[in-house]
């Protein structure tokens, strides 16, 4: 086993899972209102992309979810990047912030969707600012982490030959976290993503996640799985970007 190549696996689990999906539709075990078949969900696919769905194309609604995703994630990851940093480096800054950080973090994004639309209203603000309350308090940890794991005796070391702190901060602190701060970004990535529906609950009337809402809402399950396997494809795709970023970036990083 061993000796098996990890894409013979992955290869592996995946037809597996093919396999029982095709065998638990075509006999009629489940339903296909619960979970469409291959045909079903082909179909399902061929008519989103050449009708659309409620008047918009599949790409006017991949591309709004993609446009929200962005903002929100961008905006919340650097300014939670910053945050982090400058808690790492100010012990008084970080027992000032780290109460409403760690208080924001585990925080479920539904529990302060009213207070959003209350105070900004149904727009897309609203949308992007539930977003990037997502992705600041993972993206602040991250880069704090970075900041505060950064050996000693590499600080020493840039001391003793006379770097000023503001060199010490760009030579030394910000290179070494960057490992951490690349790795809360692709975590933060996910759970923006998974705050997508969330975000598109907000009056909707287009995206990715508001389409799998309302789908389910008139018994279209083909419809919500395209959805759903649209946002899951989507987000191993982005995914892999971030890594391929930081392989070149921080291709140092455990060595």
């Amino acid at each position: 086993m061993r000796r098996i190549p990890g894409f013979v696996v992955t290869g592996l689990s995946i037809a597996v899972v093919l396999g029982a999906w095709v065998a638990v539709t075509t006999t009629g075990l489940i339903r296909d209102l619960f979970l469409p078949g291959p045909a079903d969900l082909w179909s399902g696919v061929s008519e989103l992309m050449e009708e659309g769905y409620k008047g918009r194309s599949m790409a006017e609604h991949l591309g709004m979810s993609l446009l929200r995703v962005g903002a929100g994630f961008l905006t919340g990851a650097v300014a939670g990047t910053a945050l982090g940093l400058a808690m790492g480096v100010s012990r008084r800054l970080d027992a000032a912030a780290a109460p409403f950080v760690e208080f924001l973090r585990p925080l479920p994004q539904l529990a302060y969707l009213v207070l959003l639309i209350v105070w900004l209203g149904i727009g897309e603000a609203s949308k992007i600012t539930m977003l990037f309350l997502a992705a600041l308090p993972v993206a602040a940890v991250a880069a704090r982490d970075g900041v505060r794991n950064i050996p000693a005796e590499r600080l020493r070391m840039a001391q003793s030959l006379g770097a000023s702190r503001a060199q010490i901060f760009r030579h030394v602190v910000a290179p070494s976290a960057l490992p951490e701060i690349l790795t809360g970004a692709r975590l933060a990535l996910g759970i923006v993503y998974g705050t997508l529906i969330a975000a598109e609950i907000i009056a909707g009337s287009n995206g990715i996640g508001w389409m799998i809402l309302d789908a389910g809402r008139f018994l279209r399950s083909d419809y919500a799985f395209v959805g759903i396997l649209v946002i899951g494809l989507t987000g191993i795709l982005i995914d892999r970007m971030l890594l391929l970023l930081e392989r070149r970036l921080v291709h140092w990083a455990g060595r």
